[in-house]
């Protein structure tokens, strides 16, 4: 019994299954700048101290070793909360100096009575992505 075109079924099932072979080795995982895992390269860190009916936020930002952070600006989207109640929301623009590892920025937020009051700091670039966000509590 002959089977008619059982080499073209060949020729089209090898062409297939290296087709396939091809796309799979090129797919490459796909990581954050800088990162080994997909993690963020940058961190923050925010300390919270009172004087004359003031908050003073400052968050300091940090990026990986060998990384610096993007510049030319950084956006600092601060949200404040008394007893978690939002109460106050600030938007502060800095610049960062090119090759900076290190970028810190104070805020001053007027305290609203005694209470638990929690801060809430998102770093933005200069292109209004993300680059990390972090938070301070502190107790008046």
């Amino acid at each position: 019994m002959r089977v008619k075109g059982s080499k073209g079924s060949l020729l089209l099932l090898a062409l297939f299954v290296s087709l396939s072979i091809v796309a799979l080795s090129s797919v490459t995982p796909v990581y954050a700048r800088g990162g080994s895992g997909g993690g963020s390269i940058y961190s923050c860190a925010v300390t919270v101290t009172v004087a004359s009916g003031n908050f003073y936020v400052k968050t300091t930002v940090n990026s990986a070793s060998g990384s610096t952070l993007p510049g030319p600006s950084e956006t600092n989207d601060l949200n404040s909360y008394q007893n978690g109640v939002l109460y106050n929301t600030q938007s502060v623009k800095y610049t960062v100096a090119s090759g900076t590892t290190t970028s810190t920025v104070t805020v001053p937020v007027p305290s609203n009575g005694a209470g638990t009051y929690s801060f809430q700091s998102a770093i933005l670039n200069s292109k209004g992505s993300q680059l990390t966000s972090c938070s301070g509590t502190y107790a008046l």
